[in-house]
């Protein structure tokens, strides 16, 4: 018999449930959110101990919605640029650093790049050699005087440190880096040569040293500052 009674017990029964599934719901959704989450964080876990192209598009794919997806484009930049100067410093050809700078402009190696390139402008095989070519060689007039006569300034062995547009320019960046690589360059005396690049004159900050030992130890440190250097080693005779 439907009574007023049974018909507003069967309302409160319809009301309860609807107020349960509101309820489940309201909790799901954070559930499934958190695990959204927590996958999200898995994998760019997962991406980051990888750190190889392939697991960042991964990552990427899975998740095109990701704030992380920016920061993942940034390393798949910077590892295709390690990847483009792995190719450029194993063939170590002026060819192979143009196309180096072509790719990557304003790169992390494009200035060691650019001073490489020049190194090549000066005639020498390699960055090895000493820019010996037919008008080089001089200081230039107002430019850092070339190294005092004696054992290291008769070796042949140097370091290049960047050519510059004018003898100002390479002398206010020695006395920059005296300063940012303080104990690298002690005892050393810059030099700045007149060179060729592309018809343009442009003028190497240079420094003589006492062997090979030392030239490659001095670039290795300023390297490792992200700061460019070039051995230079005499040529073969």
């Amino acid at each position: 018999m439907n009574t007023p009674e049974l018909q507003a017990r069967a309302l409160d029964d319809y009301n309860n449930r609807m107020h349960t599934r509101t309820l489940v719901t309201l909790f799901a959704i954070p559930l499934l959110a958190l695990s959204g989450c927590s996958r999200e964080k898995s994998d760019w876990r997962s991406a980051q101990a990888a750190d190889t192209a392939e697991s960042y598009e991964q990552f990427v794919s899975k998740h095109p919605d990701s704030a992380l997806v920016a920061t993942a484009r940034e390393r798949l930049g910077q590892l295709a640029e390690e990847k483009d100067w792995r190719i450029a410093a194993s063939a170590d050809t002026r060819e192979a650093y143009q196309q180096f700078l072509a790719q990557n402009p304003s790169g992390k190696w494009a200035r060691e790049a650019q001073l490489r390139i020049d190194n090549f402008a000066a005639g020498a095989p390699g960055v090895a050699a000493a820019p010996t070519a037919a008008g080089e060689g001089a200081t230039t007039p107002g430019a850092a005087p070339a190294s005092p006569a004696g054992a290291a300034a008769d070796t042949g062995f140097g370091v290049q440190l960047g050519a510059f547009s004018s003898p100002d320019r390479a002398n206010a960046e020695w006395a920059k880096l005296k300063v940012k690589a303080a104990g690298t360059l002690d005892g050393l005396e810059p030099r700045v040569v007149v060179g060729d690049s592309g018809g343009k004159t442009i003028y190497r900050l240079q420094a003589s040293v006492r062997d090979e030992a030392q030239a490659r130890a001095i670039c290795t440190g300023l390297t490792l500052d992200k700061t460019p250097c070039v051995p230079l080693l005499p040529r073969a005779p």
